[in-house]
């Protein structure tokens, strides 16, 4: 604003009023924030009919509920909505309301929105009605594989509502809690070791073998927690669940990174019309960066690391983000052996090992030629869980002289031509027809809709664009001399049945899980649990500081003495006291209290010195600079000075300098470390000469 008007003062207001027309505009919203809120969401079905959302009040008239998912979201989810991650983050408005996002990833990689609701509480109640919702505004499809965090409500819900998704727990999560739940001990030995268990193990077979060896071995048997993950563990052990797609994602992290994403735009101090008004700037952001990537892919080729054609092939087909991971799949198959194992009835398997400058690696991967499908699976499983070809299968292919991918190993969600498809393509199926019945607004998102999937068909060439540009012209023209006969009719949308008489409370402030508890650090945690070993003696219940050990060894001397600085005692450069100070013309008086501690454990020394001194006369502070410099040699340690002044007996309240003061009194406290056990004497000794202790 200051730049647009000239200047500061040809702006008009200063921030001031600002400030004063926010609280003005939160003061004509308190009471009608919810009804706002539902308002806009009703507004925009009449705009947009493809725009869903439901929502849900209390026997009060409260909001406790709200869903919603615009026509952008719901044809997302019919391109790639096979895998989805669900989560629920706080502090997004000033009721505390819980935002629960759907979110997936697109053909770029990109973390995309497929749905939003805004919650009163966690319960199965909630998370049943909210899975509902989410069903009916993508026309009962359900996704394939659902990943949340490990929450009884959330698991109970997806069992009533989505029958057919298999529900994933998040991977980081539970790996996030086995420093809580073991020994901390075990846990710093044997931590590695399960994580490459539980992240390398190829085969469920694998894995309970060599789950069981660190069990047994480490006597982790008796733990309940880890007892319970085992019975669990085809819900998260992604040797159990590699061969579902899951489009690369194996936690929730995809839901936070979104979460945090939005926590840029919005925070806990806004309105629910604030925070839906800052969602969809941020939501728009979002959606720009997948345009950029579709210019990019049109507009950029990358380079091509070999002349093999499959890399020439998959080029033009892959997105810039896949196609640069399937590329190093194929450099990396280079190094790979495949050599036939056995043959079945209907298969074929194969051992494809790695090979490198004549070294051959442990690892074997077994890949399976099936004979009456047509297929090959390898045992790492990475075409299943990611949707590309792995390095194994280009190095099969290679052997077997096969150049150019097969269609059938060709996910279609991977390609540029990802969300280009015909109407009746679409797994949702929107409304395009019987515009008569609709609002204005209804009709111009029909027509809006429709034009912009051909405008997507035809931009992928320019022979398309100029094709469709001559036709829009054409059309325009006669669309211009069509006379209706008639007026427009307006007609209330009927997607959300709503009682104008009915009124919306603003909702209660929500107290989430967890709200109110300070986040532990692991050190708490450890003292809390009692288990907390001492680095010295090995026992529990306390730490170095306390070791009774320590304790004994340690020795703290103290020393005091009193000083009076005239012009016959004054301090030296050197730090020691001595006479001819008769330039000075002052009194000062100093308290010298050194304390030396002795910690023969950490082989160090803490010195302490507290010097108090009270200075009368015009020149006080001539002997205080004086001190301050010659402190470090007056203690013979390296150190930093901390320094707290006060004053007494002030006159007419001025501060400025010590000539001004009638008397000021200055501590000075130091503490240096010393290196070794061995130097102790010699230091304290000088310490104490020269102070005259």
């Amino acid at each position: 604003m200051e730049i647009d008007s000239g200047g500061p003062s040809s702006i008009g207001c200063v921030e001031r009023d600002l400030r004063n027309h926010e609280r003005n505009i939160r003061e004509e919203v308190h009471g009608h924030d919810a009804e706002t809120f539902i308002e806009l969401f009703t507004f925009e079905t009449e705009k947009s009919p493809n725009f869903f959302f439901d929502y849900e009040t209390d026997s009060e008239g409260k909001l406790v509920r709200c869903f919603w998912a615009d026509s952008e979201s719901r044809r997302a989810y019919a391109f790639f909505g096979d895998a989805v991650v669900f989560d629920t983050t706080y502090n997004m408005n000033k009721y505390s309301m819980i935002f629960a996002p759907f979110v997936g990833v697109n053909h770029h990689g990109q973390t995309i929105l497929f749905a939003c609701e805004l919650l009163a509480d966690e319960t199965t109640e909630s998370f049943v009605w909210l899975f509902s919702k989410f069903l009916e505004a993508m026309h009962t499809q359900a996704p394939q594989i659902l990943i949340t965090d490990q929450d009884a409500a959330i698991a109970k819900g997806i069992s009533i509502v989505l029958l057919g998704t298999f529900h994933r727990l998040c991977l980081w999560h539970i790996l996030n809690k086995f420093s809580e739940k073991m020994n901390v001990t075990v846990h710093n030995e044997q931590y590695h070791m399960l994580i490459n268990i539980i992240r390398h193990s190829e085969s469920p077979e694998e894995f309970e073998e060599r789950w069981a060896a660190v069990m047994e071995d480490v006597d982790l048997a008796t733990n309940e927690w880890l007892s319970t993950m085992y019975d669990i563990r085809f819900r998260w052990v992604p040797a159990y669940v590699k061969h579902l797609f899951s489009a690369g994602m194996s936690s929730s992290q995809r839901s936070e990174s979104g979460h945090s994403f939005f926590k840029r735009y919005v925070n806990r101090k806004n309105s629910l019309m604030d925070f839906i008004t800052r969602f969809n700037m941020a939501l728009r952001h979002q959606r720009h960066e997948e345009l950029v990537a579709n210019h990019i892919d049109i507009s950029v080729q990358p380079r091509l690391m070999s002349k093999f054609q499959m890399e020439t092939q998959m080029v033009h087909i892959y997105t810039m983000k896949i196609f640069l991971i399937f590329q190093k799949e194929i450099d990396q198959s280079h190094f790979y052996i495949c050599t036939k194992k056995y043959t079945t009835a209907d298969s074929k398997v194969y051992e494809v090992v790695r090979s490198e400058h004549g070294q051959t690696f442990d690892r074997h991967r077994q890949l399976t030629y099936y004979l009456v499908t047509d297929l090959i699976c390898c045992s790492c499983r990475t075409f299943e869980f990611d949707g590309y070809p792995c390095r194994h299968m280009v190095s099969y292919w290679r052997k077997k002289q096969v150049l150019l991918v097969p269609d059938k190993y060709i996910l279609r969600r991977w390609t540029k031509n990802a969300k280009v498809s015909c109407l009746g393509d679409s797994a949702i199926a929107f409304r395009t027809d019987d515009c008569s019945s609709t609002s204005l607004m209804a009709r111009h998102g029909l027509l809006a809709h429709k034009a912009s999937l051909i405008v997507d068909d035809a931009a992928l060439t320019d022979v398309r664009s100029t094709y469709l540009m001559g036709e829009f012209e054409a059309l325009h023209l006669r669309v211009k001399d069509i006379d209706d006969g008639g007026t427009i009719s307006w007609r209330q949308n009927k997607s959300v049945n709503r009682d104008d008489s009915v009124v919306i409370l603003d909702p209660n402030p929500v107290r989430a899980k967890g709200c109110g508890k300070r986040l532990k650090s692991s050190k708490e945690k450890a003292i809390a649990r009692g288990n907390r070993q001492c680095r010295i003696c090995g026992n529990v219940g306390h730490d170095k500081r306390t070791c009774p050990q320590v304790i004994e060894r340690c020795t703290t001397d103290t020393y005091q003495r009193a000083y009076v600085c005239t012009e016959d005692n004054v301090i030296q450069d050197d730090g020691t006291f001595a006479s001819n100070a008769s330039s000075h013309h002052v009194a000062t008086n100093l308290t010298v209290n050194i304390k030396v501690h002795n910690n023969p454990y950490t082989m160090t020394t803490k010195l302490t010195v507290n010097i108090n001194v009270h200075s009368q006369g015009s020149r006080g502070g001539s002997t205080l600079q004086r001190l301050d410099s010659n402190l470090g040699m007056l203690v013979g340690f390296q150190s930093q000075t901390a320094y707290d002044y006060r004053c007494d007996n002030l006159r007419g309240g001025r501060r400025e300098g010590w000539e001004k003061a009638g008397g000021r009194v200055r501590t000075l406290d130091f503490t240096g470390m010393g290196a070794g056990e061995e130097q102790l004497p010699e230091r304290i000794s000088q310490s104490r000469a020269r102070l005259g202790l």
